[in-house]
């Protein structure tokens, strides 16, 4: 799914949130970003550029050496917790959107527009799929629950948490579809009545 930027989800702020859930290895580290945060499509390699800085800035500190450096064992340190708490905990007014598409938008021509459109649509097909997969994963983390309730377990506050955040992200990914839908039919519109003008222009030239 195409990244939506709203305020500061850097690779390095997540790896301190994934080292303060547990301590881990770099390798380890990327395979978590990559299984938690598949739609934010972090690349191959973000935790072993991101953990040395980290450790410079005292954030995070090594325990143990590995037989290679993607198998040093990296844990939070109290000033990691101390910053990592400080941008949980803040909001930021108005939120920063750096969205990618926008900035597009600024440089096309006029000339341009059918591959801006076929690029839109192409955005609005994936952000439909993301939903669809975010609703398939919501799907079964409800039978989890109801699974817990048949054999009368107690309530699990993480497993609601999971169940939160994918129907936030199928409505994320649905809503992102509808305005990306949207937005092709608004540049049809402005292709279309055009056209002429354009069209007029070029015989002349």
């Amino acid at each position: 799914m195409p990244a939506l930027a709203l305020g500061d989800a850097s690779t390095p702020v997540i790896c301190i949130g994934l080292l303060r859930q547990k301590p881990d290895t770099i390798q380890g580290l990327d395979r978590r970003l990559k299984n938690k945060f598949a739609a934010a499509s972090f690349t191959r390699g973000s935790a072993s550029k991101s953990i040395p800085g980290l450790a410079r800035q005292g954030l995070v500190e090594l325990v143990e050496k590995g037989e290679k450096s993607t198998l040093d064992l990296f844990r939070i340190t109290a000033a990691g917790e101390a910053y990592f708490l400080a941008w949980l905990r803040q909001s930021e007014l108005p939120p920063t959107v750096r969205d990618v598409l926008q900035c597009k938008l600024e440089f096309f021509e006029y000339e341009e527009l059918p591959d801006v459109i076929v690029m839109v649509e192409e955005h609005a097909i994936a952000y439909g799929a993301g939903a669809d997969i975010a609703h398939e994963e919501l799907q079964e983390e409800k039978r989890r629950r109801r699974e817990r309730r048949r054999r009368q377990q107690p309530p699990d506050w993480r497993l609601e948490l999971n169940i939160t955040k994918a129907k936030d992200l199928a409505k994320l990914g649905n809503a992102m579809k509808d305005r990306l839908n949207a937005l092709v039919g608004e540049l049809k519109a402005i292709q279309e009545t055009f056209r002429k003008h354009y069209e007029g222009s070029a015989q002349t030239g």
